[in-house]
């Protein structure tokens, strides 16, 4: 009977360890959509299914800009998010959501178990991965980028292990849905490129004989990662726009004005971004993963060593980039612990401490919410309410809207082209000069009244933080506009008198009626 005992106890502690964690991620993942950049997504997949066509435009302003070149790389995203929306509707997305977590953190999990030889710490890497990952995992094309990563890890670390240059193959399909998925693409052969230069680096070092010998040695043993990473920088072509899509990650991080303005651009280290619970996460794991490469650091290799800088560097310059960090992280610690040897049952202690560490996570989950703040009943968000969705769903509403950048998303999804916007949250579409004009209407009277009279503008939607920046003290909007709807926290203002509207407004209004 006692033997018996003992044999099922180590397979308690280890579904207790997975089990808890596997509730940790659904506590930390299954929350409501709160990401106001799903809309354009969503309405931009629509488009591509029922056009056969990408837009090469900005397309739904009621403004000039609607004619400014949209770079539509995250198409295939769109299309796949469509779906999901067309086929289960929008309150399925927060159990795919959870879906997503699941699939991702089974996967840290064998990359971490892979390294370093232990379940209990695989769990843990893996747990600390997904909550450093926390803030951004929503559902943004950034998902498909962040499961592209860790399955580009696995095939590298195999051809790592095993040297036959055939398992890099695997890399170029990578490469190409990622490519088509998110503007992070270039990670892709740029890490590959890291596990060159470590390899070579760490094999020259290793090798016996001359010099030239040394470095023939290291230059034939990274040659593998080296081809692959020129392989996979032509695949990156593989996509609708070609060639020029490679520009565009690097065009991107030209945009000044957005790294100030954006919250996700912030400095890691700005004081908005230092105030908010994300960031002292993110700084407990980042010491923790320091400390145990500074305690293990005889066992670092090259590739460790570059790999762990890049991403730290990313991570500690800009705010986005901390999610890249914590998967790195996981990888480079894993193969460093690997070199703690663990008893049998030492690793149940190590599975126990997961197991505990899962639920005091899905505790703090419980009382306070994920990372963000957010549970599965309820997630702070710049989404319509049901009586804003009512309300700008009258047929009776059309025309032009001036907007919040966050608010314009859901009102082309749900409203264009009865109702178009000024703004939605592609900025880097619309230019810095662009966003810096709509800060400028925000608080320059004079100029609002003629942008708004100019485009026979009868309707403002505001987030409360834009409505107190000025317009709330402008005498020519008491005057001449009321208040049709708030909740306190996003303001639905309405002209006394409306400029009539447009023939081609009627009509789209009318079409919608209809519908």
């Amino acid at each position: 009977m006692s033997g018996k005992g003992a044999f099922q106890t180590p397979g308690l502690v280890t579904g207790a360890a997975i089990a808890m964690a596997v509730l940790l991620m659904l506590a930390l993942n299954v929350v409501p959509m709160a990401n106001n950049d799903l809309w354009i997504l969503l309405r931009v997949g629509e488009m591509i299914v029922t056009d056969h066509k990408i837009p090469d435009t900005v397309l739904f302003p009621f403004t000039a800009v609607r004619d400014n070149h949209f770079n539509a790389h995250e198409w295939l995203v769109s299309v796949i998010y469509h779906e999901f929306d067309h086929l289960w509707g929008l309150d399925s997305l927060i159990w795919i959501m959870g879906v997503f977590a699941l699939v991702q953190f089974w996967l840290c999990v064998v990359l971490a178990r892979r390294q370093a030889g232990s379940l209990g710490i695989a769990l843990i890497l893996a747990s600390l991965a997904m909550v450093c990952a926390n803030f951004r995992y929503v559902m943004r094309p950034e998902l498909f980028a962040l499961l592209f990563l860790v399955l580009l890890l696995l095939v590298l670390d195999r051809q790592r292990r095993e040297r036959r240059w055939p398992v890099l193959l695997w890399a170029i399909p990578i490469t190409v849905l990622w490519a088509n998925c998110h503007g992070s693409f270039l990670l892709a052969p740029g890490i590959c490129g890291l596990f060159a230069l470590g390899t070579a680096w760490t094999t020259a070092r290793a090798a016996s004989g001359t010099p030239a010998q040394r470095i023939r040695a290291g230059v034939l043993e990274g040659l593998p990662f080296a081809v692959a990473s020129v392989v996979m920088t032509a695949a990156c072509a593989l996509n609708p726009a070609g060639w020029s899509l490679l520009a565009f990650p690097f065009q991107l991080q030209k945009s000044e004005l957005m790294r100030r303005v954006i919250k996700e651009w912030l400095p890691t280290f700005s004081p908005l971004f230092m105030a908010v619970p994300v960031f002292r996460v993110f700084m407990a794991i980042f010491i923790a993963s320091l400390a145990v490469v500074i305690w293990l650091r005889r066992h670092l290799q090259a590739t460790d060593v570059l790999l762990y800088a890049f991403f730290a560097a990313l991570a500690l310059e800009r705010s986005r980039h901390i999610v890249w960090f914590g998967f790195i992280a996981l990888y480079v610690c894993g193969r460093l612990l690997a070199h703690v040897r663990f008893e049998r049952r030492r690793e149940l202690q190590v599975q126990g401490a997961a197991a505990a560490l899962a639920f005091a996570g899905f505790c703090a989950c419980m009382a306070f919410g994920n990372v963000l703040g957010s549970h599965i009943y309820k997630a702070y968000s710049d989404n319509f309410d049901r009586a804003f969705i009512e309300e700008l769903g009258n047929p009776a509403m059309s025309g032009n809207v001036f907007n919040s950048y966050e608010l314009g998303g859901e009102l082309i999804y749900r409203d264009w082209p009865r109702l178009k916007p000024f703004i939605d949250s592609r900025v880097d579409s619309y230019g810095d000069d662009y966003l810096e004009f709509d800060i400028r209407l925000l608080q320059d009277e004079a100029m609002l009244n003629d942008f708004l009279e100019h485009n026979h503008v009868n309707y403002m939607l505001l987030l409360w933080r834009d409505f107190r920046l000025k317009i709330h003290d402008m005498p020519s909007i008491h005057a001449n506009w009321h208040t049709r709807l708030s909740n306190g926290d996003m303001w639905l203002l309405e002209r006394n008198v409306h400029f009539p509207a447009e023939p081609a407004t009627a009509a789209a209004s009318a079409a919608s009626a209809a519908r």
